[in-house]
């Protein structure tokens, strides 16, 4: 199994970079455009690119499957449209894993996605989601260089 592993450092301590993942209006400012998180065990983590179609391009369904505040968070994932006909429909759905440990600089973030299959289809959204959150981590750690 691959997985893909995105790290950053950001210039804030644990608790502002792990709010930016569970807080509702830090998260839609770097990530999505609305969102419903609970932030416990087994609570929602559904993230909505599409408003207007929110079954669709959201992470609708999905939870988190376990935190440790301000140190440790895992979730499930979901795919967009393109990929939704084998990502969602998955037993088990792919997970991302996110650690935030004290850095010289401030707080370095480690995202682990893992869960992916070995098929064509499966590598083009992996390599969808390597972008991806390369990308995010690139708007959130402009957003913070701002804000701090």
């Amino acid at each position: 199994m691959s997985i893909i592993e995105r790290s950053i450092i950001l210039k804030v301590n644990k608790e502002i970079a792990f709010s930016y993942f569970v807080e509702h209006e830090l998260i839609t400012k770097w990530l999505c455009g609305d969102a419903i998180i609970n932030p416990v065990t087994e609570g929602a983590y559904e993230l909505f690119w599409d408003l207007e179609d929110r079954n669709h391009n959201s992470t609708i369904g999905c939870r988190i499957q376990s935190i440790d505040q301000p140190n440790y968070l895992s979730f499930d994932w979901k795919g967009p449209v393109e990929f939704e006909s084998f990502m969602n429909e998955a037993d088990p759905l792919t997970q991302v894993v996110v650690v935030f440990s004290e850095a010289e600089e401030g707080t370095k973030i480690t995202l682990l996605h893992n869960g992916w299959r070995h098929s064509d289809n499966w590598k083009e959204a992996k390599d969808y989601f390597d972008n991806a959150w390369f990308g995010a981590f690139q708007v959130l750690k402009e957003l913070i260089d701002k804000s701090y």
